[in-house]
């Protein structure tokens, strides 16, 4: 069974009829699907429809066989989605939150009985995250506002990925960070792989796409123009699909 499966996903947009338009794909358990393309053809609204930030048009969205199309960010959650965003100053962080704070963002009443957080089980969850995602500093009170990029980025990075979930959402996973950062990202969505989990990675950086990828969605002007298998994408092909300059929608 798909870890993930996405129906002919619709969404309206404002500046044009569709910004996604009818998209239609499976991930599979222990599978990496890289979406290439240029920003701006969708990629974000893709994202954050699966994500449940954005509402759809159209469409349908299962998760592990179950239909999640109508559910909230926080039931998605629940049943096993996890979300990575593409901007984490806006959408993953609250950066005058500690980090121990950031680290159960969305996920309070996991650590809460009877609608009181436990401080004891969060400072308990930092403890552990920091450790094995390598924050520094390894402060869980301090501000994630004080942290480096990189570090802030792992903290996102911990909080999704420390918890339990079947399917990742990883958009722009390394955007704005360093070399090392950049590698322990990337040895973290293998190893989720390696784990049997589906990940849906979106990265503007074509290498990064090549090197993780499985399989290579390219996505142009609010659809899937091609399918491949990694080991037949080329970067001249992609480059091409990305411009428009081949292909029609898978």
């Amino acid at each position: 069974r798909a870890a993930l499966e996405v129906r002919d996903l619709t969404l309206a947009d404002a500046r044009k009829a569709h910004a996604v338009d009818a998209v239609s794909f499976v991930i599979a358990p222990g599978e990496i699907l890289g979406v290439a393309g240029v920003e701006g053809n969708g990629q974000t609204e893709l994202v954050e429809a699966i994500a449940g930030v954005r509402s759809t048009a159209a469409g349908a969205i299962l998760l592990d066989g179950r239909d999640i199309t109508r559910h909230t960010v926080r039931a998605r959650g629940d049943a096993g989605l996890s979300h990575i965003p593409e901007d984490r100053q806006v959408r993953g962080l609250i950066l005058d939150y500690s980090v121990a704070d950031n680290l159960v963002l969305g996920q309070q009443h996991r650590f809460s009985r009877h609608g009181v957080l436990d401080e004891a089980r969060v400072a308990e969850n930092a403890s552990h995250q920091i450790a094995a995602f390598d924050i520094r500093p390894a402060d869980p009170v301090a501000p994630a506002r004080a942290l480096s990029g990189g570090n802030q980025q792992k903290v996102v990075i911990a909080r999704e990925m420390g918890r339990d979930f079947s399917v990742l959402l990883a958009a722009q996973p390394t955007r704005g960070v360093d070399v090392g950062a950049i590698e322990f990202i990337h040895t973290q969505l293998r190893e989720a792989r390696a784990a049997g989990k589906a990940v849906l990675l979106v990265s503007a950086d074509l290498a990064e796409v090549l090197a993780l990828s499985d399989r290579i969605a390219v996505m142009y002007g609010g659809r899937f123009v091609a399918v491949l298998p990694r080991a037949d994408a080329t970067v001249e092909m992609l480059g091409g699909y990305m411009t428009g300059a081949s292909g029609r929608a898978a």
